[in-house]
């Protein structure tokens, strides 16, 4: 029998089997022939596999996850659950009557559902971006998704002219003008205007604001074309870096979460802590306030609120369909909406995409990023805790893997190569069905 080796269903770092039906080609005349060699594989099969198994028994009681900085706040519960937890090994068998293979699914075992994309969605149309005519770059910065590294790059190190004149402020923080020959900003980012529309404002905020900003900065009246880029990441990696974020005193409290002509109130989004901020917040903490903003950011943030009732207590929605309308919302966005999305996870991707979308503009420096920010270090994560992690961040979970996939798709159409990488998730078919067999 073939097998083929993916992430296990019940914890991130593992490997599980996935059993191949088994081919079907061999006719009368040879089957006697084989049957003595594939009886001889299969017991080589059963002992490697054997030895797998005690193998990452003895030596993996843990699971490990990457994040920013080491943290002795997240570790596994016990070696003797982790021993029960892998005690059987689990299969995805394929099988026609099986179960449809889900996002969250195919997250857990490391795998990506193919898609049948629109060509229109999948053959981006390159963007000739000339700064002096009425080409404006606006960049939708999700927190821990590597958007600062990428804004850096975007003011320091590229090819347009005349450049960004930037400052260091205190802090290490920078302050941009990026303008073109007549002076108006070409770039709509933290580091050129400041949070004009609001601290890390989103789909939402900023759809509603940057035309205003503009009409009230110029006092030509311009066409101008919004080219929004922005990026995504590992939702749990993600999730992991915002509390680490968080214990060191972030709050973006100042975070309007502007939506239908005004902010929202306390009432509806009340904040998780006292005292200023959420400093040394433990990790059990973090996972059980109810209105944590870290939960599904992305997928919130890359919606349109206005579409799911907003942040309203009170809504003719149900919670389910409000979630299902915000997640297709943000689908739909990155899908059409959006000229460029990048994946933190593949860099030197986003930059061979980036420079294809938008012609003419060209990093002059390798766009990877900081040190760290992939999790140079491990933290410690029990298979309980994980799985509670995927749970409360379902959304964002189910848009990865959408966005993944046509990512993946336009890197494939463009001809940008894509580096391989260690535990690459494997491609199904969309409606691959499957059931589970413990061994």
């Amino acid at each position: 029998m073939d097998f083929q080796h993916f992430k296990d269903v019940k914890s991130p770092g593992k490997q599980v089997h996935i059993l191949k039906p088994k081919p079907n080609n061999f006719n009368n005349n040879n089957a006697n022939k084989m049957s003595y060699i594939k009886m001889i594989t299969i017991i080589a099969l059963i002992t490697i596999i054997v030895f797998s198994i005690s193998h990452h028994n003895q030596s993996s009681s843990s699971t490990s996850v990457r994040l920013e900085e080491n943290s002795s706040e997240v570790h596994s519960q016990s070696s003797n659950n982790a021993d029960n937890s892998y005690s059987s090994r689990v299969y995805l068998k394929p099988d026609p009557e099986g179960v449809v293979l889900d996002d969250l699914q195919a997250y857990r075992s490391n795998l990506l559902i193919k898609r049948q994309h629109d060509v229109r969605d999948v053959q981006m149309r390159p963007v000739t971006f000339n700064i002096n005519m009425s080409d404006v770059m606006v960049v939708l910065h999700i927190q821990k998704t590597g958007g600062t590294t990428f804004e850096n790059h975007l003011v320091q190190n590229t090819n347009i002219q005349p450049p960004c004149r930037c400052d260091h402020m205190h802090g290490g923080r920078l302050k941009c003008h990026c303008w073109n020959d007549k002076g108006q900003d070409w770039l709509f980012n933290r580091h050129s205007v400041g949070w004009a529309c609001g601290v890390h404002a989103d789909f939402t905020e900023l759809t509603t604001c940057v035309d205003k900003w503009y009409k009230s900065q110029e006092n030509e009246n311009r066409k101008r074309k919004y080219h929004y880029v922005t990026l995504i990441r590992d939702p749990v990696n993600r999730f992991l870096s915002e509390w680490q974020h968080v214990r060191r005193g972030a709050t973006w409290k100042e975070c309007r979460l502007h939506c239908d002509g005004r902010d929202a109130t306390l009432e509806e989004v009340p904040f998780c802590f006292r005292n200023g901020n959420w400093s040394t917040v433990s990790f059990e903490e973090f996972l059980q306030c109810p209105h944590n903003t870290a939960f599904n950011r992305q997928t919130r943030m890359l919606a349109n609120m206005s579409l799911s009732d907003c942040y309203r207590i009170n809504s003719n929605k149900s919670r389910f369909e409000r979630d299902e309308i915000m997640l297709q919302s943000a689908k739909d966005n990155l899908r059409r909406f959006f000229h460029f999305f990048g994946i933190l996870e593949y860099s030197y991707e986003c930059q061979g995409l980036f420079q294809i979308v938008f012609k003419g503009l060209k990093f002059n420096k390798i766009l990877s990023p900081k040190r760290g920010s992939l999790g140079m270090n491990y933290v410690m994560l029990s298979e309980d805790s994980w799985n509670r992690i995927i749970e409360l961040n379902s959304l964002d979970i189910r848009l990865y893997q959408y966005a993944k996939d046509l990512f993946f798709q336009r890197l494939k159409k463009a001809r940008v190569p894509v580096e391989k990488k260690t535990h690459e998730c494997k491609y199904v078919a969309d409606g691959f069905t499957y059931t589970t067999v413990e061994m």
